[in-house]
């Protein structure tokens, strides 16, 4: 008897541990198929560029799809012009390639690797001109298991902002936001000099939850402060990329948490709106939400490129005679040393003339 009734609560339990996994694999599934109903006839996805199209392929992988060849293709035609324009870019397209599968050091012609270090500023250690470019460029190195120049991450912790978080474009003046500081902990984690870092960056991310358990684009923005799918998306993803539980304390706003508020956005469509005042379906929401309900953080799938880690920073070389470059730096040394032997013998040579 006692061991029917443990079967029984077993099962039980287990049916309701179940539920949630149910049904967010539910939400992934209708929510993928509404991104599919969106694809052009040129094989891009709706929305507002190139980027959009990486997004929506970003999602499909990250949901469990095999993303159409046809987008693949719309993509490596972008390769050459949307791929080169900005640091951001070109760690979108390797995010998208590597997620699929595809090489991103011949993608569409272009070698994305190298194209991502033509953008790193070695006096800064940054790639681009902004913030969320140079976190993205991280999360792009990431994705193809090569390590970023060690003064890269000093960047992004630098840039850090007093109330631990970051701002689009570093300045204090612009302010923390939650999408850009989600970024910034998913780039981070894994490297341990970061730990204070990225303990700052989870304090201002709890600091920044609504009751109702989402996240706004920022508590202090000029047009308001409700929670949006987009950043509820990001501070997910964030949060598990912190090795924590976006069900669980101190997430847990009583019944409410950051996933059960980003499921709550999913229209009858299968598409997310943006916010409660924005009903309509959102083409961006939904490519960043299905990522955030599907448990996966950025980048959604990695790979080893070892010829990847010359390409995302610049050396720099001088020309030898030989078939091999010495680097500058030993150059410089050597010279160095070559005019202080130098000055030594002219002492020495002063000393017996004298």
């Amino acid at each position: 008897m006692r061991r029917t009734i443990f079967l029984v609560l077993t099962l039980v339990l287990s049916m309701i541990v179940s539920q949630p996994v149910a049904a967010q694999s539910d939400v992934v599934a209708v929510g993928l198929k509404w991104i599919l109903g969106q694809q052009q006839a040129d094989g891009s996805f709706a929305g507002f560029g190139p980027g959009d199209t990486a997004d929506a392929i970003v999602a499909l992988v990250a949901g469990g799809e095999q993303p159409p060849a046809s987008a693949l293709n719309y993509l490596a035609g972008q390769a050459a012009s949307y791929g080169t324009s900005s640091a951001g870019a070109t760690a979108k397209v390797i995010l998208a390639v590597v997620a699929a599968g595809r090489d991103p050091l011949n993608f569409g012609g272009v070698n994305l690797a190298r194209q991502l270090g033509t953008t790193y500023d070695p006096a800064t250690g940054q790639y681009g001109a902004d913030v969320y470019g140079h976190a993205l460029a991280l999360l792009a190195i990431k994705a193809m298991g090569v390590q970023p120049p060690a003064p890269a991450i000093e960047r992004l912790i630098a840039v850090q902002l007093r109330d631990g978080g970051w701002s689009f474009d570093g300045a204090a003046a612009t302010g923390s936001d939650t999408n850009t500081t989600s970024l910034a902990v998913m780039a981070l984690s894994g490297y341990a000099r970061a730990g204070d870092a990225l303990t700052a960056a989870r304090n201002y991310l709890r600091g920044q939850q609504n009751p109702d358990g989402g996240f706004p684009y920022s508590q202090t923005s000029p047009f308001g402060n409700a929670s949006d799918a987009n950043s509820t998306a990001a501070v997910i993803q964030a949060i598990l990329a912190l090795g924590e539980d976006p069900n669980n304390n101190p997430w847990r706003q009583g019944e409410a948490t950051p996933l059960k508020a980003l499921i709550a956005f999913q229209n009858q469509s299968g598409a997310f709106r943006y916010q409660n005042a924005m009903p309509d379906d959102n083409a961006l929401a939904t490519y960043q939400a299905i990522p955030a309900v599907a448990g996966r953080t950025l980048p959604v799938r990695t790979t080893t490129i070892p010829a990847a880690q010359t390409l995302i920073a610049p050396v720099v070389n001088l020309p030898t005679t030989g078939g091999e470059t010495v680097p500058a730096l030993a150059l410089v040394a050597i010279f160095g040393m070559t005019l202080l032997v130098f000055g030594l013998r002219l002492r020495r040579s002063s000393v017996r003339q004298g």
